[in-house]
């Protein structure tokens, strides 16, 4: 497996493995905030739990509802251009967390900060169908998906060593490290530049991702098939606490787990996914994994003792990991595929709206769920996301779309160029 990494990463061009550097210097520098930012607002910046926890709310309130806006700027003038504007805002963001020490100051720097950080992911995603040919944009998100991974486990670890020394300074040195990373990442984007402009007359309209229906059901889709998010980092921490055969100190297993396994196998796992009808077979087969694992997550209950509740529990970790690592690569097939390439990063700042409403809608009601009705609760979970790969699967056959030339051809009259080098 690893070698297929290495041969692909071999193979790939230099814009290409320009991009995967960037993912990695992006992701360790996510990694690093996501482990030390509760650390370093409650302890060193004197905000409460409570008042740390809402502005991180707040935050992905903001960015849920400027994705598509960022989306539409990054159209106008250019996905890089904009990716590389929103990395240096999110440096300064990052930077301005030192000079946090009261509510209203850590709201204003949060909020602000959001607009760049939590509006990315859509315009990365296009910069990728930029890059990368149809046929290795699957397999460039990839590769970039297990390097992030990797990113994501060096930041924890970094920020590991500085809560461990635990002075004021090391805290506010690593803030200002955490903004290098991001302008680091709008350097190496700097390298890469469009092969031509865009061109697009002006009687030509813009398509619109909200009114294509058939996108927006595939991501309505796309929102239920990515409840494997909140069962691994949420639901699951929760049900092995309240599970008397799983001992307590295994709670942090299941999280290695999938992250050791997708950073292996996430290359591997989209080698049968090459267009809508592999997407939608992959969905499907996502979503029966994802059900046999909620039937094994509802079965590691009925044991008392590790030696019969850790193995089921662990089968269910490792059903709902490849079910993620399918479901990941079908959603960038299937968003990809149906994005027009004059709209692509409005499309897919749009379909990236599936994952900010699964982690506002999983948290909220999985947890409720489960814990209150268990076993009834894990079989509602599988039902639903059952029912969506099925529904995802139906709509990518042939004779139940409209052809996939159809929703993806450009506007008739635009002129359209593409393609992006390395200086």
């Amino acid at each position: 497996m690893l070698s297929r990494f290495a041969r692909s990463v071999k193979s790939s061009s230099a814009a290409e493995r320009t991009l995967v550097v960037s993912s990695l210097s992006d992701s360790m520098g996510t990694g690093l905030f996501a482990a030390l930012a509760a650390v370093f607002f409650t302890r060193i910046s004197g905000l409460t739990a409570t008042q740390f926890a809402l502005g991180l709310s707040l935050a992905g309130a903001v960015g849920f509802l400027l994705t598509i806006p960022m989306g539409v700027v990054g159209d106008r003038f250019g996905a890089r251009r904009t990716l590389i504007a929103l990395n240096l805002w999110r440096a300064a963001g990052f930077a301005c967390y030192v000079f946090v020490t009261s509510f209203p100051t850590y709201l204003v720097v949060v909020l602000l900060t959001a607009v760049a950080d939590r509006t990315a992911g859509g315009v990365s995603q296009a910069i990728v169908a930029d890059v990368a040919g149809d046929d290795r944009r699957v397999s460039l998100m990839a590769v970039i998906r297990s390097v992030r991974n990797v990113g994501y486990a060096v930041g924890g670890l970094t920020a590991g060593v500085a809560i461990a020394l635990g002075s004021p300074w090391v805290f506010r040195g690593t803030l200002f490290g955490i903004a290098t990373f991001y302008v680091a990442c709008a350097a190496l984007l700097a390298r890469l530049k469009s092969a031509d402009a865009v061109r697009v007359p002006r009687r030509t309209k813009r398509r619109w991702a909200f009114r294509d229906r058939r996108y927006l059901a595939f991501t309505g889709l796309n929102t239920l098939l990515t409840l494997h998010v909140t069962t691994l980092n949420v639901l699951l921490p929760l049900w092995i606490l309240a599970s008397p055969g799983i001992p307590e100190s295994l709670v942090a297993l299941p999280l290695i787990l999938n992250t050791v396994i997708v950073s292996v196998f996430q290359l591997p796992a989209t080698r049968h996914i090459a267009d809508l009808r592999g997407a939608g077979r992959a969905a499907l087969a996502s979503a029966v994994l994802m059900t046999a694992a909620c039937a094994f997550f509802s079965l590691s209950a009925w044991w008392n003792d590790s030696a019969g509740a850790v193995p089921v529990l662990l089968i269910g970790v490792l059903a709902l990991t490849v079910a993620e690592m399918w479901q990941a690569a079908s959603s960038w097939q299937i968003s990809m595929d149906l994005a027009p390439e004059r709209d692509r990063s409005q499309y897919l700042s749009t379909f990236n709206l599936s994952n900010t409403a699964e982690r506002v809608i999983g948290p909220a009601i999985l947890p409720a769920l489960v814990m209150t009705f268990r076993s009834w609760g894990w079989l509602a979970v599988s039902a639903v996301v059952l029912a969506s790969g099925v529904v995802t699967w139906w709509l990518t056959r042939p004779d139940t779309s409209a052809t996939v030339a159809d929703v993806g051809d450009e506007v008739p009259g635009e002129e359209v160029a593409g393609g992006l080098g390395t200086t």
